[in-house]
């Protein structure tokens, strides 16, 4: 059946699936600087309620997580012990990752979970390995091995198409924001100006709609799966000179696309090995379902799976933020949220700006300074408001209640 012999796989191919998401996770920013953020935390994500009310987020718990992530990731990476190693390293990340989550502001590294998920699920150890090295035998291709690496395909193109359907049932309209897009983002992230041309950008925006909707098909194939990435890697690259997101823990993965099993002369063959393909398919089942049903919903504040931004909304023509100033100095600034970690300052000074409350104020107060307040101490809170179009900024003091 052309469907089997298109799901089969060989143990290399997989193995450097496997190698390549352990590097990720490993040199992730947002894996390092997730207990950080523990005292932040505040709501459950849609979908983690149940998980973060029997296991709070606290920084010791989540430097305890961070300690088991870094551990098996590493041992995964390297193919000891691999499938026991890489469940515990799965099982951990998804715990870390959610405790940023909590904050109120959810960004998306999902992506770094489920891959670690598909990895865990198949015998991913079986090639460029410890444990291949000791068994000092090869394993024929087989589903279990090929069933990992096309569910990574089908997700990443998932990631891809309903943003692109968002944008698309937004019509014009989200075309004809992209100007205003373009000059929020950049303002953010303290990037200069840009001068062009608002045709330029629809058609760039045109572009990038077809791109989205197209993609999970075209990397599906292996005749076009080339054109695929080439198109995923100008995309990346003309929302970085835009807009300033790299994205790179995504387009990193990308690496599953390639051949390696081709290139290392071990074609691929339909001989199945004795390689059991339950676990692969559940993993793969769940996830393609909660993609479905996160992008159907426009859930993009859920975790562990969520859709991706779609930015269908119309980008705001007014930045507004909060600044803070201790007895000790200037604690939270323009120029500290447009350091890292920008997007969640962000997210947590607009959306306190916007809606302040005392109950706000003090989790911005916690995690800016890295301690609650004290009985006492002085914050001078100052909301700043600056204008797109005309660059005006204007400066008001918060006073608490």
């Amino acid at each position: 059946m052309k469907w089997r012999a298109w799901a089969t796989g060989h143990p290399l191919d997989l193995a450097v699936f496997r190698i390549t998401i352990s590097a990720v996770v490993l040199m992730s920013a947002d894996v390092w600087d997730a207990p950080t953020w523990a005292n932040a935390a505040v709501r459950a994500p849609v979908g983690w309620e149940l998980v973060s009310t029997l296991l709070p987020a606290s920084h010791d718990t989540a430097l305890v997580a961070l300690g088991l992530v870094v551990i098996f990731t590493s041992l995964t990476l390297l193919g000891v012990f691999t499938r026991v190693s890489s469940i515990i390293a799965a099982l951990s990340l998804v715990w870390l990752l959610g405790v940023p989550q909590q904050s109120g502001v959810v960004l998306h590294t999902h992506h770094l979970a489920w891959f670690m998920a598909l990895v865990a699920s198949g015998p991913s150890g079986d090639a460029l390995s410890v444990d291949a090295w000791r068994r000092k035998t090869s394993v024929a291709p087989s589903l279990a091995h090929g069933l990992p690496v096309r569910a990574a395909w089908v997700s990443i193109g998932l990631i891809f198409f309903f943003p692109g359907v968002w944008k698309l049932a937004g019509g014009s309209a989200w075309l004809e924001q992209l100007p205003t897009l373009v000059a929020w983002k950049r303002f953010q992230l303290g990037l200069p100006s840009l001068d062009v041309s608002a045709a330029f950008l629809r058609v760039g925006g045109a572009a990038t709609i077809a791109f989205e909707l197209s993609f999970v098909a075209l990397v599906l194939f292996s005749r076009t799966r080339v054109i695929g990435v080439i198109a995923a890697f100008a995309f990346h690259a003309g929302v970085q000179a835009l807009l300033g997101i790299r994205f790179s823990s995504l387009w990193s993965c990308y690496l599953v696309f390639l051949p390696w099993s081709r290139w290392l002369d071990s074609p691929v063959s339909v001989v199945e090995g004795k390689r059991s393909v339950v676990a692969p398919l559940v993993v793969a089942g769940a996830l393609f379902s909660a993609q479905l049903l996160t992008g159907v919903l426009v859930s993009e504040t859920s975790w562990p799976v969520a859709c991706y931004p779609t930015f269908r909304n119309p980008a705001p023509h007014v930045v507004r933020w909060l600044e803070l100033e201790t007895d000790e100095g200037v604690v939270l600034s323009l120029e500290r949220m447009r350091s890292g970690p920008h997007q969640r300052w962000w997210g947590l000074s607009e959306r306190t700006a916007w809606a302040t409350s005392p109950a706000a104020l003090e989790q911005l107060f916690t995690q800016a300074v890295g301690r609650p307040r004290r009985a006492g101490e002085a914050a001078r809170w100052t909301r700043v408001t600056f204008t797109l179009s005309t660059h005006e900024t204007q400066r008001e003091p918060v006073l608490e209640r």
